[in-house]
């Protein structure tokens, strides 16, 4: 891990109101099954490795995390953590053109800009070092860094976003984590939380 270093201030999201988006939120705030963040502010924010950066709590629960997994043989790897506003906006706009996605089709995938964990630094994507093939994939379900994720996580604080059947309608990503270690996590991710649960 990199020594932690404070990035330069952020201004915070004043508007969820996205250019050129037809789609408004729904009346519990989601947007295409995604619940609206704040980007996190840069004090908020250190560089955990080279252009990955996440909230400081986060990112000593993960490292703490990360060296109990090595401690097991598991080589939990992290492939992603904070995304400003600009480049969440890039990766739903963009890959959805190059895909010839329609809106709804790409929130399946990825959350709008402004709608994004990402955003609020508590929300890291994990690999399997072992098997980086399954990576972003539904395949590292089978692989040994997901089960021990699924045994462990929650003791360092992070839940699994997006599970298999979850109410909030967005495609299983069993690589997707947020961290819910402290109040401020726990009262952001609340409405999340209550979606997180399986259909009946």
């Amino acid at each position: 891990m990199v020594l932690p270093t404070l990035l330069s201030r952020r201004q915070p999201m004043q508007s969820l109101e996205i250019s050129g988006f037809r789609e408004r939120p729904d009346a519990d705030g989601r947007l295409l099954g995604h619940f609206p963040y704040s980007e996190a502010e840069a004090d908020q924010l250190i560089v955990f490795e080279p252009g990955i950066e996440l909230n400081v709590e986060a990112a000593d629960a993960l490292d703490t995390m990360m060296r109990s997994a090595s401690a097991y043989g598991v080589d939990l790897r992290l492939l992603s953590g904070f995304r400003s506003l600009a480049l969440q906006e890039s990766i739903f706009f963009d890959v959805a053109s190059e895909r010839n996605q329609t809106a709804e089709e790409r929130a399946q995938v990825s959350a709008p800009p402004g709608y994004s964990e990402h955003s609020t630094g508590y929300a890291v994507d994990l690999g399997d070092g072992r098997f980086p093939e399954t990576n972003l994939s539904q395949s590292f379900q089978d692989t040994e860094a997901f089960r021990w994720l699924q045994d462990h996580a929650a003791r360092y604080h992070f839940v699994l976003s997006f599970p298999e059947g979850n109410k909030q309608g967005v495609m299983y990503e069993p690589w997707h984590w947020r961290y819910q270690g402290n109040a401020d996590a726990l009262r952001l991710f609340e409405p999340a939380s209550r979606f997180s649960r399986r259909d009946p």
